[in-house]
């Protein structure tokens, strides 16, 4: 891998798929990062977009927080990702990880906090990760106290930050910030939905009273109760932590908000 000639950054999947969609003083968030950073993206990070893509764009397209065809989005990615795919191995950088109990994390994420540690190692540089996952920052947070290898930025931070220093006009970084959170509360109700129909009595379960007023914790103590299949019971765990890491208290929704108030 040649050495950063700007600031590294690496960037998780679901923050690049928005970022092609959000705009700064008219320009794509997407444009703004690949001009003043070295951006990198891991081969999990390009199959996960492939992924998310296919499941999200059909409820981005009904709710119109994207108007382009699929066929035209995907171009754009394969355009953009084209000289910032990254296939460098990661092995002994993973290794590192599972002993700092990131194990759980997804593929993509785990491939970019590794890949951070490695670019920072290689060329004895800090890289930035861009995450919007509550639970990936805070443990890449961790790991990039402990090695002195790096640090995190949301997605609300950026825009911000871009709006700033290009002295966009307020209302239209409120309504950058705005965008974005549209798409994680379209990520919510999705989840909602599929939470309902999984519980018994779908939105007149108590459970789901319980996770609409983020009582998670005593949530998923009910669902441990219910006289389910683990292959039902599971599921609705994993789900009710998925609500959770977005719409929680120290969530992807609720840190994007307290951007937005701060402006």
């Amino acid at each position: 891998m040649k050495a950063p000639t700007a600031q590294s950054c690496i960037i998780d999947s679901c923050s690049l798929l928005h970022s092609f969609h959000v705009q700064i003083g008219g320009i794509a968030l997407s444009d703004l990062l690949a001009d003043h950073f070295e951006v990198l993206v891991h081969r999990s990070v390009i199959e996960e977009i492939n992924h998310v893509l296919r499941r999200a764009y059909p409820n981005w397209r009904d709710k119109g927080l994207v108007s382009e065809e699929l066929s035209e989005i995907r171009r754009r990615h394969a355009a953009w990702t084209s000289t910032k795919s990254c296939d460098t191995c990661l092995d002994e950088a993973l290794n590192v990880l599972e002993q700092e109990g990131m194990g759980h994390l997804g593929a993509g994420e785990k491939a970019c906090v590794a890949l951070a540690k490695h670019t920072s190692d290689e060329h004895t540089v800090y890289t930035l990760f861009l995450t919007d996952d509550y639970d990936a920052s805070q443990l890449a947070q961790a790991v990039f106290h402990k090695y002195q290898c790096g640090f995190v930025l949301r997605s609300a931070d950026l825009i911000s930050f871009f709006g700033l220093r290009f002295n966009v006009p307020k209302p239209e970084i409120h309504q950058a910030i705005r965008d974005l959170l549209s798409f994680y509360t379209n990520a919510y109700e999705s989840l909602l939905t599929e939470l309902k129909a999984l519980l018994p009595n779908g939105e007149n379960s108590p459970i789901c009273s319980l996770v609409l007023r983020a009582d998670f914790a005593r949530a998923k103590q009910s669902v441990a109760r219910l006289n389910l299949s683990p292959g039902r019971r599971v599921p609705l765990a994993c789900l009710i932590d998925d609500v959770a890491r977005l719409a929680g208290e120290h969530s992807t929704i609720g840190y994007t908000l307290s951007r937005l108030r701060l402006l």
